[in-house]
């Protein structure tokens, strides 16, 4: 311990120890070690030796020994702190505030309240500790200092939990930093053996020093899930560049307040600017949260490149931008950083995927846009500045004028045949190794998701809102019997109904039963969620369940890549929880249900959509090909 430094963390804990207090809280709320008392000793015995070794540098060999004194344990109640009495004087302002009593009546009074104040050895112990308490101020002020970024993290923790922040590369204090601000919340995971209590205190340990070592991002405070995402993405710095729209930092002469398409008059929204008005049409908009994200998104994207790339306004953009636009979104992702014909490089819209709006890494891309992206963020961008037109915001709607058919787009298309679906061998592996993993809340979660989703085909949103207030039983036609049935709001705010299977219904029982409820459905509160969250039974997010699909399909793909099969483990290296759905259609498919059935399970407007489920011919003419090439092969 004699590499690491002194705080006021360990003054205050060592103060607490010389008023009585015990050690074991004291540990708890002062030290990175928290409730491990055997360190919270040795932390003890190290801040004594080294207050008392200071004192004696400085020839103050009376504080020296005076500090190493526990003079508190004598009157420290069992497991609690020292008596403090009060004087006379605070004595009669709370019981004769007006002084009635005799000066003798009220010491008789103060001696009957506090019989062990009045005596000597009391008054001598007591006047010992408060000289104590004052030598520890003159200590502190000469030993004490403040973390900083550069300082390694053996200067501050204790040694075992060091040599796990150095295992995880935190070899300085600023690296911690750096990793919290990245990782968010959850940046512990990537540190050895430390846990959430571990990391919560490590964090309130950094706040203490936030004059020091400045401030620690709001999204790591506290879970992602219990926070509000337009107050995280407020909490990132203000600036006129690739950010979120709640953030970006708009020129005055590029808001939109003089812009050339502006409708002449007061137009029939209360928008003084684009970004206003975008937020107008954003609140007309109703339908699921997915769909309001998407529109978000195609607004921002284009309010994002009218600004930054084209220099305008949105209410500036005319046909020829609008043409530019168009092209852009075409290539974007898709050619050498040496014939990128625009001014922002293609890095700068383009980045991973799921990154957070709140961190700096945040993209309005991700990748290139397929044909049907592009399709859809044009009609969507048209639709917005129809609205706009209509409601007298702007004079007229420049993408009325725009040809969206031609798209450059020169790979293959995605669906030249249905490849995000899962093969009956595969999907059998899939359960083979859910099945055979350690029991969990987070297993016990999956091992009815995953059947559960395939079962019923229904989408991620489907999935999160299902509730048992939603199912309901039929009586079957031909049999004494009941069909078990599950209504879900799908796309376009349309009802449909869902079978349940009797399997599926086991499988919920069960897993109801895992979360503490009844595993009868119809005896759960309406509101129940059938998918909840792994520590209590409130209904899980969208981002949540991705992530534990997605996660476990990745520990799929490693265990697959761990025994050598690493083609097929690039299968699983792709898949998302969408896949689920997929596999679902294209199972019953190839099983031979008609495909107007199908059609209605899934919630397809169209029966051309369908269509991808039903077609097995491709796979029949390969089988084809390649018996006959292996009939040739054998002369």
């Amino acid at each position: 311990m004699s590499d690491r430094q002194i705080g006021r963390h360990h003054i205050a804990f060592y103060r607490g120890w010389l008023l009585g207090l015990d050690v074991r809280p004291l540990a708890d709320r002062y030290l990175e070690t928290g409730l491990d008392l055997r360190l919270a000793r040795s932390t003890l015995t190290w801040v004594r030796d080294s207050i008392r070794q200071a004192a004696l540098r400085h020839g103050r060999h009376g504080e020296a020994r005076l500090l190493r004194l526990h003079l508190a344990q004598t009157s420290q109640a069992a497991g609690g702190a020292a008596t403090a009495y009060p004087s006379l004087e605070e004595f009669q302002d709370d019981f004769d505030p007006d002084g009635y009593l005799r000066e003798e009546d009220l010491i008789r009074l103060y001696i009957e309240t506090y019989p062990e104040a009045a005596s000597k050895k009391a008054q001598h112990r007591q006047r010992l500790i408060n000289r104590q308490i004052a030598a520890l101020m003159w200590i502190e002020n000469l030993l004490t200092t403040v973390p900083v970024r550069a300082d390694p993290v053996y200067a501050w923790f204790d040694k075992n939990l060091a040599d796990r922040l150095l295992l995880a590369g935190l070899v300085s204090i600023g690296s911690i930093m750096e990793r919290i601000s990245s990782n968010g919340y959850r940046w512990w995971t990537t540190v050895p053996r430390l846990g959430e209590k571990g990391a919560i205190r490590i964090a309130a340990w950094l706040q203490g020093y936030e004059e020091s070592l400045g401030p620690i991002p709001v999204h790591a405070l506290a879970p992602i899930r219990s926070q509000s995402p337009t107050m995280l993405t407020q909490t990132r710095l203000q600036e006129t560049a690739v950010v979120p729209m709640d953030v970006l930092i708009v020129p005055k002469t590029l808001a939109g307040e003089t812009g050339s398409n502006r409708h002449h008059g007061q137009p029939r929204i209360n928008a003084a600017n684009d970004h206003q008005a975008i937020q107008s049409w954003l609140d007309t908009k109703s339908g699921s949260p997915n769909t309001a994200r998407a529109y978000r998104k195609e607004a921002e994207r284009m309010l994002l490149w009218s600004i930054l790339e084209r220099g305008k306004a949105l209410s500036d953009l005319d046909i020829d931008d609008c043409a530019a636009y168009r092209d852009w979104l075409s290539t974007l992702g898709r050619t050498a950083p040496e014939q990128w014909p625009f001014n922002l490089p293609q890095a700068n819209w383009i980045g991973k995927r799921n990154t957070p709006r709140f961190s700096a890494d945040w993209r309005p891309f991700d990748g290139a846009l397929s044909a049907a992206s592009i399709r859809q963020a044009l009609t969507i961008m048209s639709g917005l500045f129809e609205w706009m037109t209509r409601v007298q915001y702007c004079s007229f709607n420049p993408w009325d004028a725009v040809s969206k058919g031609r798209i450059r787009q020169e790979e293959a298309p995605d669906d030249v045949e249905l490849t995000r679906v899962f093969s009956e061998g595969q999907w059998r592996h899939v359960m083979d190794v859910l099945q055979g993993m350690p029991s969990s809340a987070q297993t016990e979660r999956l091992r009815f998701v995953l059947p559960f989703a395939h079962a019923t085909g229904l989408r991620l949103s489907e999935l999160v809102e299902a509730n048992t207030g939603r199912i309901y039983t039929m009586p079957l036609r031909a049999s004494v019997g009941v069909r078990w049935m599950l209504k879900v709001l799908g796309k376009g705010s349309k009802w449909r109904a869902v079978p349940l299977s009797d399997r599926i219904i086991s499988i919920l029982g069960e897993y109801l039963v895992k979360r503490g409820v009844n595993s009868d459905p119809f005896s759960c509160p309406l509101e129940t969620p059938l998918i909840a969250k792994v520590s209590n039974n409130d209904p899980v997010s969208t981002s949540s369940l991705y992530k534990a699909i997605r996660d476990f399909f990745q520990m799929v793909a490693d265990s697959l890549r761990a025994e050598g099969r690493n083609q097929e483990a690039k299968t699983f290296d792709r898949a998302s929880v969408h896949w689920l759905r997929h596999t679902c259609g294209s199972h019953l498919g190839t099983s031979g249900v008609p495909v107007n059935l199908i059609q209605k399970l899934m919630g397809h407007a169209s029966l051309a959509t369908t269509g991808i489920y039903t077609s097995p011919d491709d796979e029949v003419l390969w089988n084809q090909i390649n018996e006959l090439e292996a009939a040739d092969n054998a002369y």
